[in-house]
């Protein structure tokens, strides 16, 4: 057999996951999305562990570290049980472990909501049930009454992080309304990659007021149907989160600006062709 020159591809370290980190994952899905509040009780750890399809002991390992993160908390005794008492959920146990990412990166992820966002809350205007516009709604009045909070001085994070869970639960709810199952999942990618910027952005913000606002435009946007709109909305989030980390990083985002407007609307217009200005050539090798 002729010699062969070793490959110079460096393999990553695979991240090893435990079951009871899988089942704590499921559980802050939950929590994450707004589906389970603050208050709530869970079922019971055998209704629980039935639900799950776990063993009791995995699922105990599991509630240890929620209890750890100070997500839930075990009340003992015949009115106990285990109540969701936080949902500020850390990334790490957001769900499974992604790929590092330098935060040079940031760029790309910025530019992966241009591209994914209005499209998404498109599809969302046509497909979104009742129930879907109410957990949206749900999520802007949460951050209504966060932005109502007495303040002095700057933004403390533990504030971002709650104006955060707002956000994070309009754009969970956003794309559940597509009824696209991995919509879903590539909306919940794209908001673990960008928690720690957004808490940061939050922070930097001029007035916090303004993610308040920038979510009611966008909620009545998707409400409107109106596709320019809804476009204009979803970027106007994307830009003022952009502004906000550009204070903080002192680093200008590359812009590659990805203009909705000069493509087609395939859910207007199923027969739409890409227009001259958006079409470009191929590179040729």
């Amino acid at each position: 057999m002729a010699r062969i020159e070793p490959t110079h591809f460096v393999f990553q370290p695979v991240q090893l996951v435990r079951p009871c980190e899988i089942v704590a994952y499921r559980i802050t899905e939950a929590i994450r999305a707004g589906d389970v509040c603050i208050g709530e009780r869970l079922p019971s750890e055998l209704k629980l562990s039935e639900q799950l399809g776990v063993s009791r002991p995995t699922l105990r390992e599991a509630i240890k570290l929620l209890v750890q993160a100070e997500i839930v908390q075990v009340v003992a005794g015949s009115a106990g049980g285990l109540f969701v008492i936080g949902d500020a959920v850390p990334v790490a146990l957001s769900g499974l472990p992604l790929p590092e990412s330098p935060m040079e990166d940031i760029d790309s992820a910025m530019e992966a909501r241009r591209l994914f966002e209005p499209q998404v809350a498109r599809m969302a205007a046509l497909h979104a049930t009742p129930a879907d516009l109410e957990r949206m709604r749900s999520a802007v009045a949460l951050s209504k009454q966060i932005s109502a909070l007495p303040r002095k001085g700057r933004v403390s994070n533990e504030v971002a992080k709650r104006m955060t869970v707002a956000s994070t639960r309009f754009n969970i709810a956003v794309a559940r309304a597509t009824q696209n199952s991995i919509v879903v999942q590539m909306m919940e990618v794209l908001m673990r990659r960008m928690e720690l910027v957004r808490v940061l952005a939050v922070r930097a913000l001029p007035d916090i007021a303004l993610s308040t606002q920038t979510l009611t435009n966008s909620l009545r946007a998707i409400e409107s149907g109106d596709p320019a709109r809804i476009d204009r909305a979803t970027v106007e989030r994307i830009e003022i989160l952009e502004a906000a980390w550009h204070r903080v990083s002192g680093k200008a985002l590359r812009h590659r600006r990805l203009d909705p407007a000069s493509y087609p609307d395939p859910f207007i217009d199923p027969t739409a062709s890409v227009s001259p200005k958006a079409a470009r050539p191929l590179a040729r090798s």
